[in-house]
């Protein structure tokens, strides 16, 4: 198989993945618009929560915290042998209150069920925000 060949089956069973509606019920049940953090001061960050129908054997989160369409922090949450899974760790600290940037939060989850991969993505709303990154 040429290389070519290789990376269009590859992008054929990561576009199935992605279309394949999860045995378990999997959805990325929210992700929060981009807010000040309330634990963390002078932070912004963004949260996002999984939810399954049944535990499932393996799953990960991953969020990205976006700036002006541009990745700044991206953090990966995993579970095991359960029916959600929260990421609330994605966040950046701001350097100065002046700027205002337009942040933006996207999570892809990734249920492994039957040694399937089951992939789901969601972005939140853009916001602006005064946090100088």
């Amino acid at each position: 198989m040429s290389a070519g060949a290789a990376d269009a089956a590859t992008a054929e069973h990561q576009a199935a993945a992605e279309t394949a509606v999860s045995p378990a019920g999997c959805v990325i049940e929210y992700v929060t618009d981009p807010h000040p953090s309330p634990s963390i001061r002078g932070a912004v960050k963004v949260d996002a929560k999984v939810q399954c129908g049944r535990p499932v054997p393996a799953q990960d989160l991953s969020l990205t915290l976006l700036a002006d369409g541009k990745p700044v922090f991206k953090t990966v949450a995993k579970a095991t042998n359960k029916s959600d899974l929260f990421n609330q760790s994605t966040y950046i600290r701001c350097k100065n209150s002046t700027e205002r940037h337009t942040f933006q939060g996207t999570a892809t989850a990734t249920s492994v069920e039957g040694n399937n991969p089951y992939v789901r993505s969601k972005v939140s709303r853009s916001v602006v925000l005064p946090c100088g990154y």
